[in-house]
């Protein structure tokens, strides 16, 4: 299909004026999301309350921090990917198909979600209703008219990209589009606070293949918990074990966050409520974070429970029968916090081109160094150059932001070349990991 390009003087128009919609983006969004969930309530599933700004609850920096997300908010606030792909790659704007990778990214997350292209002519109505309403005047008719414009041109480029990766999806062996129902067929307790859960289609058709690194949403209904829109709760998790063992399997820290957001609610309800028999309603694998064909040593980091996908990748290079040097580094808490540990141990011995490095921020009394761990401490730019051959090499880490903001600076510093590295950032916090990386 032809695509339609943003006209040189409607990006004149948004470079001048995106930061000033970003100093007024947690005002807007507050309206926006009033006005929307009061006449279309049953929009409200589609976004993420942790990241929705009310009253006081959150500083005006974290506020302008949800304001750059992705498009329906699951990452952020809605109609924000248009300011944080516009705004954020604010040189790019004159060429769209530079913005592919951001668009991307965030198209899988949709597509996971099953947003649909009737969504996006109700949300760019309200956030530009919100953006006139909160700037008044100064949102004159030329303005209001670039921004309708850059907004339903990226809208467009979604809903194609969404529209294929979903036809792509249920085209595939084993594939379906939306939702499916899936048996819990074993749970698992991996850690003190994290267990695995083991998948099969309840229709017993087959499973469709996916790449290593992808994710998987949940559609669940928590007991107690309601929304205008609905009581359905949405939440991706990583797939945790390479592609090709019959079944899916995530495994999910319980998490200690907020009361009533996103995290805490699923994470509590597939510890607290969750059984083997349960049926779980799954989205197909989606994501970006995958293995590049490379003839580079591959290393993976991981902190806490972003250890699951990075396990994903490292068994699948191994199952791949990759022989070139692998290290895999690991961030805990402590022993009794470190899920999948005995998984990456036995692929260790059998492997001899693995290396492993376990780091314990604070290891207990039973934990020994060189037997349950090497380093006593943070990981960071010294613990790799001390145990990796150079910086030429394919790197791939996730975990929480500061951890992956500090591990990105570390690599800059490190001299390892942009493409060289690999992440998938799961917040609005972009920007944010690449912000020592100037």
């Amino acid at each position: 299909m032809s695509r339609k390009t943003l006209s040189a003087e409607t990006v004149a128009i948004v470079k001048a004026t995106a930061p000033v919609l970003a100093e007024h983006g947690a005002t807007i969004i507050r309206h926006f999301y009033r006005h929307l969930h009061q006449e279309h309530p049953e929009l409200e599933l589609l976004f993420n309350p942790a990241n929705q700004p009310t009253g006081e609850q959150k500083t005006r920096a974290s506020q302008q921090e949800a304001f750059r997300g992705d498009f329906f908010g699951r990452e952020g606030a809605p109609g924000a990917a248009l300011t944080n792909v516009l705004n954020g790659s604010i040189t790019s704007l004159d060429d769209l198909p530079a913005l592919k990778a951001t668009v991307m990214r965030i198209a899988h997350r949709h597509a996971s979600l099953d947003i649909r292209p009737e969504h996006y002519p109700i949300i760019g109505h309200y956030f530009l209703a919100s953006v006139k309403a909160i700037l008044g005047d100064v949102a004159t008719d030329e303005i209001m008219a670039a921004w309708r414009e850059a907004y339903g041109v990226l809208a467009d480029l979604f809903i194609e990209i969404e529209r294929d990766l979903m036809q792509k999806s249920a085209r595939a062996p084993g594939g379906w589009e939306g939702f499916r129902p899936f048996v819990v067929r074993q749970k698992v307790q991996e850690s003190a606070d994290a267990a695995s859960f083991y998948l099969s289609p309840r229709d017993g058709g087959p499973l469709p293949h996916y790449e290593a690194g992808q994710y998987v949403t949940f559609r669940v209904e928590v007991p107690g918990y309601s929304r205008v829109g609905g009581s359905a709760v949405y939440r991706n998790y990583s797939l945790s074990t390479a592609p090709g063992k019959g079944y899916f399997r995530v495994t999910i820290k319980r998490e200690p966050g907020a009361e009533g957001s996103p995290d805490s609610v699923c994470s509590r309800f597939f510890h607290d409520h969750v059984r083997e028999g349960d049926v779980l309603d799954v989205s197909s694998p989606y994501g970006e974070l995958v293995l590049v064909e490379s003839p580079r040593p591959l290393v993976f980091i991981a902190a806490g429970i972003g250890i699951t996908v990075m396990f994903s990748l490292f068994q699948s290079a191994l199952d791949r029968g990759i022989d070139r040097p692998i290290y895999f580094f690991q961030m805990m808490h402590d022993g009794r916090h470190h899920p999948l540990r005995r998984e990456i141990e036995e692929l260790a011995r059998r492997h001899p081109n693995v290396t492993l490095h376990r780091c314990y921020s604070q290891p207990s009394a039973e934990d020994e160094p060189g037997r349950d761990y090497e380093t006593r401490g943070r990981l960071g730019l010294g613990t790799l150059g001390r145990n990796l051959p150079g910086s030429d090499c394919d790197f791939y880490f996730t975990g929480p932001i500061p951890f992956m903001r500090s591990i990105r600076g570390a690599l800059h510093v490190f001299g390892v070349p942009a493409d060289r590295v690999h992440y998938e950032c799961y917040g609005p916090h972009g920007a944010e990991i690449e912000a020592d990386v100037r």
